[in-house]
């Protein structure tokens, strides 16, 4: 089990650092101004994905950082009214019709992958406890 945990947080912290330089690169390429939050959403993730290789938590930030993650999400999937668009969680449509990326389904699927990712470390660093 150790073994499993161990690659989970290997694997996790390569995906959120890879995720973070994408977005580094994307800043780069199309002038998006928002690449710094994102580099630091997805940096956070992967640091505390390395952190939980060798160190037990303190319970209350990760559960701080999955406050924010899913507050995050949640406001992400809503519009400017309030409405709420969950079809911003549909990870299998990406691109519209002309071929383009919907940067909201992007964005929101990347929140997602944070929410899941950080609900996995809170249960591995739970689980140290034990």
């Amino acid at each position: 089990m150790q073994m499993a945990k161990t690659i989970f947080l290997v694997f996790s912290a390569l995906m959120f650092s890879v995720f973070a330089y994408l977005q580094i690169n994307d800043a780069a390429q199309y002038g998006n101004f928002d690449a710094w939050s994102w580099v630091l959403l997805y940096g956070i993730t992967a640091l505390l994905s390395l952190l939980l290789l060798r160190l037990r938590l303190n319970a209350a930030i990760l559960h701080i950082w999955l406050g924010f993650a899913v507050g995050s999400l949640y406001f992400h999937i809503q519009d400017d009214t309030g409405n709420f668009h969950f079809d911003r969680l549909d990870l299998f449509h990406l691109w519209n019709a002309q071929g383009e990326m919907i940067q909201q389904t992007n964005e929101a699927g990347g929140l997602l992958f944070i929410v899941l990712g950080t609900l996995a470390f809170v249960a591995i660093n739970r689980a140290r406890v034990q």
